[in-house]
């Protein structure tokens, strides 16, 4: 009777690194005992299975940028390049200012590369000042400082300064950490600066150091063969590092690193990893997410040590003869219709769109459905550690392959054929049975009788080595995404207007203003944002205006002034849009010229003078009334409007001709003179 041993266990099961106590496993010459054989096989099953993990919700792209406040908050690490926001562990304000200390992962990090403030990148200057105008009044508001998870690491002076609780034991060792500093400001300049209340925080990192045995170097890498052993050989990870074989680890870590080009012209490596796990997942879950993200899979050795086989064709080295066959147990033409798929849904996470998980271009496998006479449309595979689409496809392809496979045999075969269980794929030639091609072995037992090891029971799908290859013309294109929340998702204000518009203060005193106006939003949610500022110079002022507006007059400008105004709205979540802007709009008083004087007479005083009287202009914005003898200015009255004035002109004798003119406060001229009348004087 056979004994089939194939009951999966743990990946880190300690016997099967030697661990103290266990049963022996390998002979002094260095070959596997029974039980050895046997643990191997077992093992060997365990990780063949490490696909398709579940994803915590707090590690997906969307989530990761977050900033929580919590209690306690899950550890997380990091590999690869990736934008994270983080957990805010110390949150105090002091005499207006506020210090925010956020963690975003427990590992030393390499650089980083940008941060960003409520989703809109930020530049800082050497002193961590934050330079956009945004953030700048007469000075940077906003401060960051960042600490980059070293051991030990250096505390926050510029928080101990402020803060006395915070000492220079807070050194936060092994945790990348920032801290942001946000100074308060008026009310008025509140909702510009931080339209959410405190800006949320995300940065963009490389993050963790790996070893490369290639170099004898540890330094920050996205190759996907040194993460996978780095994630292996890590305390926070599978911690077992005496499992790596780094000879394997040299030789994937090559391929890893190859060259492929891409449809823009640019290169890329083939296989790249990036993304963030939780140290409170099952490590086999997190080692799961990384080889399915390249198509790779990890298998024990004779020796007890891990290989790793990255996505990669290369041919067999293992054939398995008629002759080696003891039984062929089941031979099928692949998966049936509930369980085969000819279309592959796929998400990834992309740079090219701010880090954001997105849909790739679904893989189609038009052969496939041409034989099968319909679609047939797998659940979404979740590439959450591919960096880019083409790598996305590239083992979409290879998934596709291998769930799908067009012939599977099960058989048992001689104990001499053990060696096949070490390998991702051998060749099977059968004549006898017309059978003659490429396997991949996807699962294996070891079948014992009376204590003696009779034979090895394999599962084998026939694979393509055209699956491996993707041409590029197969790179597909990625998905175009609405942007987040940002100005370019509230629209332009429109049929925006601006001219010199007074404001009547008391009595004939009038100030210089700009009146505005535009056409209401096409959401009441929407409110107006207006600003001003001397034509081409100078900050913006902002106009507090109200939110259901669709004109207001800006006071207390200087008289004939030049000035650009802008309009914007904003939404509720306080995201300013485009601004329309009108240039060098003059300020003014009073926009229209004033009326003319009435009622003008001249009197001949004798002794060569003559007494010019008149009622001055009925306009409100009445500044002075001009008296002009022979179109030459002779006097100047300032009398309230529409009241008598009586003026003396020293004229000498002669005859003369005499008109008064209206000017307002705005410098404007009336449009007619009253007069002229003209009179003879005499001596």
């Amino acid at each position: 009777m056979w004994l089939v041993v194939a009951q999966a266990i743990a990946f880190f099961l300690p016997a099967v690194f030697g661990a103290a106590g266990s049963t022996a496993l390998v002979t002094a010459a260095g070959a596997l005992t029974v039980a050895g054989m046997v643990t191997n096989v077992v093992i060997g099953v365990a990780l063949t299975s490490l696909s398709r993990p579940k994803i915590p919700e707090a590690v997906k792209p969307e989530n990761i940028r977050i900033n929580k406040k919590e209690a306690a908050s899950d550890r997380v690490g990091h590999y690869g390049t990736v934008k994270v926001g983080g957990a805010v562990v110390f949150h105090r304000a002091k005499e207006g200012v506020s210090y925010r200390v956020f963690v975003h992962g427990h590992c030393f990090v390499d650089q980083v590369l940008g941060y960003y403030l409520n989703h809109e990148p930020v530049s800082l200057d050497s002193d961590g000042y934050v330079t956009d105008s945004q953030y700048v009044l007469d000075r940077p508001m906003v401060r960051i400082r960042n600490r980059m998870g070293k051991v030990p690491e250096t505390h926050y002076a510029l928080l101990s300064s402020a803060l006395p609780e915070w000492t220079e034991h807070h050194r936060l060792d092994g945790l990348f950490s920032t801290l942001a500093i946000c100074e308060s400001v008026k009310p008025e300049k509140y909702q510009k600066m931080y339209p959410r209340g405190e800006p949320e925080l995300a940065v963009v990192a490389r993050t963790s150091q790996c070893f490369d045995p290639r170099t004898d170097q540890t330094e920050f890498t996205e190759n996907a063969a040194l993460i996978i052993a780095d994630y292996i050989s890590s305390p926070n990870g599978l911690g077992r590092s005496g499992a790596v074989d780094w000879e394997n680890i040299s030789k994937q870590a090559d391929i890893a690193d190859r060259v492929v080009g891409l449809l823009s012209s640019e290169t890329e490596a083939l296989y790249r990893l990036s993304g963030s796990y939780l140290f409170s997942e099952r490590p086999q879950d997190v080692l799961g997410r990384m080889l399915e993200a390249c198509a790779g899979r990890v298998m024990l050795q004779p020796n007890g040590k891990v290989k790793l086989e990255l996505g990669y064709w290369e041919d067999p080295t293992v054939t398995i003869s008629f002759d080696d066959v003891l039984e062929i147990r089941e031979a099928s033409p692949g998966p049936d219709l509930l369980d085969r798929y000819n279309e592959l849904p796929a998400r990834f996470v992309s740079r090219e769109l701010g880090f954001v998980e997105v849909d790739a271009e679904p893989w189609i496998d038009q052969e496939r459905q041409d034989a099968d006479g319909q679609v047939l449309t797998s659940e979404v595979r979740n590439l959450q550690m591919c960096p880019s689409h083409r790598q996305a496809r590239q083992v979409m392809k290879i998934h596709m392959e291998r769930d799908n496979p067009q012939q599977s045999i099960s058989l048992v075969v001689r104990p001499a054929m053990l060696p096949a269980i070490y390998e991702t794929r051998v060749r099977f030639v059968a004549q006898e049975l017309g059978i003659d091609g490429i396997f991949e072995v996807s699962g294996h037992s070891i079948l014992f009788e009376n204590g003696t090891l009779r034979g090895i029971s394999l599962t084998l799908n026939r694979t393509n080595e055209a699956a491996f290859q993707l041409g590029i013309n197969e790179h597909g294109a990625i998905q175009n995404l609405p942007d987040p929340p940002s100005s370019a998702g509230v629209p332009v204000p429109q049929d925006v207007t601006a001219s010199g518009q007074g404001v009547q203060v008391a009595g004939n005193s009038f100030a210089a203003g700009i009146g505005v106006g535009w056409d209401a939003p096409i959401s009441d949610a929407l409110s107006p944002v207006v600003k001003y500022r001397l034509s081409g110079q100078g900050d913006w002022n902002d106009v507090v205006v109200g939110s259901n507006l669709t004109s207001i007059t800006i006071p207390g400008l200087t008289d004939g002034v030049l000035y650009d105004v802008s309009v914007a709205f904003m939404s509720p979540g306080g995201v300013i849009g485009v601004e329309a802007v009108v240039e060098a709009v003059k300020a003014t008083a009073v926009n229209g010229p004033p009326l003319p004087p009435t009622e003008l007479r001249v009197t001949d005083m004798g002794a060569g003078q003559a007494e010019v009287s008149f009622v001055s202009s009925a306009s409100p914005s009445l500044w002075k009334s001009e008296v002009y003898r022979d179109g030459a200015l002779v006097g100047v009255v300032q009398n309230p409007p529409g009241t008598p004035v009586s003026f003396i002109d020293q004229s000498g004798a002669g005859t003369f001709s005499w008109s008064v003119r209206s000017v307002n406060v705005s410098a404007i001229p009336s449009e007619a003179d009253a007069g002229p009348i003209e009179g003879m004087l005499t001596d």
